[in-house]
């Protein structure tokens, strides 16, 4: 009884922390609607009484980084009970239902997930299924920058390539369609044949533009078309699905499980890009994906892959993963003791360490902490 209960105690979280980091681009970088100066992320560290700290992490700035003050120190207090927890967190009458207050109820769970398989002695990918321990991925890339051209894109991916990724996602939508097709074409000269090419408009189009580019992209046999359009426009997505051959990708910018269903309900995706750094964390990722299974579409994570390998890994219908070099995430190098790198055949493999797998490296931090 007394160990028992001296058990649960040691489960409880005694203590939280969140930091933000940012660090800058040699260059702004460009996608079909916006341009980014730094990499800015949110990291919520949440100790154990038992001296176990789980991880979580999300993407985002000044906003992000005081709502997960908030939401973080709900927790305090609490046992490892990922339900319990997120029910405590997704208040809509506090932090609201969508946006960047939902970035940190998902940085909050991830660590309390880091946590559980630490204290566990399993990997979140063991937790959550296990379905597999290697995973295609995609490293992104092809972003528009100044004086880049046609050389600079063809240099840049061919020197992912070279690294083994056997798949390239390229931005388009910031330039007219035929300059962009341009740009498309380049990029499957020269990544070759047997590498896959997907593209991104970050909802760049109008409903005619995207069906126009839709046909091009068809002729081109490319991967996916993702975020076509405003992801206010599910019945536009429905209609391109229904009207192009080219997969269609979306819900990088959706949220929760209640946004997913209406995603699968209107038919506006034959892929689902459900991040975890944004939706709400592992625990609503998690049911987003059963749901897709049970409605037999694949899910493909937008977002970081030292968490999203775990859940594409853990679930059956898990398609693929992105992958950010340092040229995308400027923080990558400096952010954990470990790195995650692509495998020679261009696949990742799940951590099977303890948790996520990742210790973060605060000494290599500190020069780019901003919060605190």
């Amino acid at each position: 009884m007394r160990t028992s209960q001296s058990k649960r105690l040691q489960l409880t979280i005694k203590s939280a922390r969140v930091t933000a980091y940012s660090a800058p681009y040699d260059e702004p970088i460009t996608n079909g609607l916006y341009t980014y100066t730094h990499t800015e992320i949110v990291v919520v560290e949440l100790e154990l009484a038992s001296g176990v700290t789980g991880v979580g992490w999300t993407h985002g700035g000044r906003i992000v980084y005081e709502a997960a003050k908030e939401v973080a120190q709900v927790v305090v207090g609490q046992p490892l009970n990922t339900e319990r927890i997120w029910k405590m967190i997704y208040r809509p009458k506090i932090f609201g239902r969508r946006g960047l207050a939902t970035r940190a109820i998902s940085a909050v769970d991830i660590a309390v997930w880091d946590a559980i398989g630490k204290e566990t002695g399993r990997s979140v990918h063991q937790l959550l299924g296990g379905c597999r321990d290697q995973v295609p991925a995609y490293v992104a890339g092809g972003y528009y920058g100044k004086g880049k051209g046609l050389d600079g894109l063809q240099k840049e991916v061919s020197s992912k390539v070279s690294t083994g990724a056997k798949a390239i996602k390229m931005k388009i939508g910031a330039v007219p369609i035929a300059e962009d097709i341009a740009r498309v074409d380049a990029v499957i000269e020269a990544v070759g044949p047997g590498v896959d090419v997907l593209v991104d408009a970050n909802n760049a189009y109008s409903r005619l533009d995207a069906l126009k580019m839709a046909r091009l992209l068809e002729e081109r046999n490319i991967f996916w078309f993702e975020e076509p359009l405003s992801p206010e426009d599910n019945a536009g997505a429905a209609e391109l699905v229904q009207r192009t051959d080219v997969p269609i990708a979306l819900g990088e910018n959706e949220y929760t499980i209640t946004g997913f269903r209406e995603l699968i309900s209107a038919r506006a995706a034959d892929v689902l890009n459900a991040d975890a750094q944004i939706l709400g964390g592992i625990t609503e990722w998690q049911k987003c994906a059963h749901y897709a299974d049970a409605n037999h579409i694949p899910v493909a994570p937008h977002g970081d892959q030292e968490i999203h390998v775990h859940l594409v890994a853990a679930v059956p219908n898990g398609l693929v993963v992105e992958y950010y070099d340092n040229s995308l995430n400027t923080l990558k190098d400096a952010m954990f003791k470990q790195q995650l790198e692509l495998n020679a055949d261009g696949s990742i493999t799940a951590p099977d360490r303890p948790g996520l797998g990742f210790d973060l490296n605060h000494a290599a931090l500190e020069k780019f902490r901003v919060q605190d």
